[in-house]
């Protein structure tokens, strides 16, 4: 299932299709049940699809303490575009937080920040579905990203998986075409794998 996620950019309207998955997640939960993950507006410089600029944010769930782990900063280069974050998910050992944050008209990007030092990286381009939870490519990220077709007939949004380093390892069959929400279901139930 798709949602439409809306953005203005230079004072024009775009909408993008994301996973409806990532574009209801406002919050994760740790691998341990211990840490909560949640992002919190901030006074600052709105990202590039006018959303406003936002904290990641960890609450320890049995202390109750909360803290600010990484402040969102916008920049030109869409690599380091970090203003707007949105869909956290954490990775298997609870150690880094994934976030989508604004990058390009077409898509966002994938940042993991460590939740220790809240260093962010840049993982790759896309939409994040969420993490593998189970077999052989587990740990690994479900992404969709915007692409062009090679013959110039039109774009089209696959979804691919990536290592956590963002080097692409498949691209899940069948998820090509116009609706490729129902083969990656397909796919994932054919392998007994689930993704967060």
């Amino acid at each position: 299932m798709m949602a439409l996620r809306y953005a203005i950019v230079s004072g024009i309207l775009l909408a993008t299709l994301v996973p409806a998955s990532a574009a209801d997640r406002r919050e994760a939960r740790s691998p341990d049940g211990r840490l909560r993950a949640w992002v919190k507006p901030v006074e600052g410089p709105a990202g590039a699809s006018g959303e406003p600029a936002t904290a990641l944010w960890l609450t320890d769930t049995v202390t109750g303490v909360s803290r600010q782990v990484f402040r969102g900063s916008g920049s030109a280069d869409p690599k380091r575009n970090r203003a707007s974050l949105a869909n956290p998910d954490f990775s298997l050992d609870g150690g880094y937080v994934y976030v989508e944050a604004d990058a390009y008209v077409t898509s966002p990007a994938i940042h993991q920040i460590d939740v220790r030092t809240g260093t962010a990286r840049y993982v790759t381009d896309g939409g994040l579905y969420g993490v593998l939870r189970n077999g052989s490519w587990r740990g690994y990220l479900v992404v969709q990203q915007h692409r062009y077709r090679r013959d110039g007939a039109g774009s089209y949004d696959p979804y691919v998986v990536v290592r956590p380093d963002g080097s692409q390892v498949a691209v899940v069959p069948g998820t090509t075409g116009l609706d490729p929400d129902r083969p990656l279901a397909t796919w994932l139930r054919a392998k007994g794998w689930t993704a967060s």
